[in-house]
């Protein structure tokens, strides 16, 4: 999706706060800021990661400068295979004005050579906030390929899939209750922004508001919404 698009559909499903990840990549979060800026949404800049172990990590961030310079550092770390468009497509960069303004040559679905432990720490070390994501699932997912959610890592929240409501993740992995559980749309195609979201009462739209808010600091609190076309209920 281009910038334009994700910010139209996110306006339309009535949302002031959207994170964009892109898998092992940033470089379009220039151009969604300044989409998004133009119509007052609010932007949590991050990326999604996918480790040697293939967990998928979200890791948000506080500013564009910061994700960036994260990105600086793992992607030395992105194996050296150069993707072919014929089979997986181009992986393209466009702007505000749907212009493709770049290519990225290497494959992005790859595993970055690095653990979970080893991105986890990254992640923190560039003052981001490192989410497990979609847990509920068989593959890509921290309990899928590890089989659990190591405490050593220290993780405040986790994601789970817009497939599968908080209240079912409990039920079927009750040691989750220790963490918050998110979810969001991980929407790929226009039509499923905003198919799930979850709503943070917090003073603004920001990365410090949201992680003081996954905390729970003051009167901050969180409740995870489905609509019903594209989540679970």
């Amino acid at each position: 999706m281009s910038p334009k698009v994700i910010v139209e559909e996110a306006r339309k499903k009535g949302l002031d706060l959207i994170a964009v990840t892109d898998h092992n990549a940033c470089e379009s979060l220039v151009y969604v800021k300044k989409v998004a800026d133009g119509c007052g949404l609010a932007l949590i800049p991050g990326m999604e990661l996918q480790t040697e172990e293939e967990v998928h990590l979200l890791a948000y961030f506080g500013s564009l400068d910061a994700v960036f310079s994260f990105k600086e550092a793992v992607y030395p770390f992105l194996p050296d295979v150069e993707n072919d468009p014929d089979y997986f497509g181009d992986q393209v960069v466009v702007d505000e004005d749907e212009n493709i303004v770049g290519f990225e040559e290497k494959l992005l679905i790859n595993s970055l050579l690095l653990s979970l432990d080893q991105c986890v720490e990254m992640v923190r070390d560039f003052g981001g906030f490192p989410v497990p994501a979609h847990v509920d699932r068989e593959s890509f997912s921290i309990i899928g390929h590890l089989g659990f959610v190591p405490e050593h890592l220290g993780f405040e929240a986790v994601e789970v899939s817009r497939a599968t409501s908080p209240e079912k993740a409990l039920e079927m992995w009750p040691e989750l209750s220790k963490y918050v559980l998110l979810s969001f749309s991980d929407a790929h195609y226009p039509g499923d922004v905003g198919a799930v979201y979850t709503e943070f009462y917090m003073e603004s739209p920001s990365f410090e508001e949201l992680v003081r808010c996954l905390r729970g600091e003051g009167d901050r609190r969180l409740r995870v919404v489905s609509q019903s076309s594209g989540g679970w209920e």
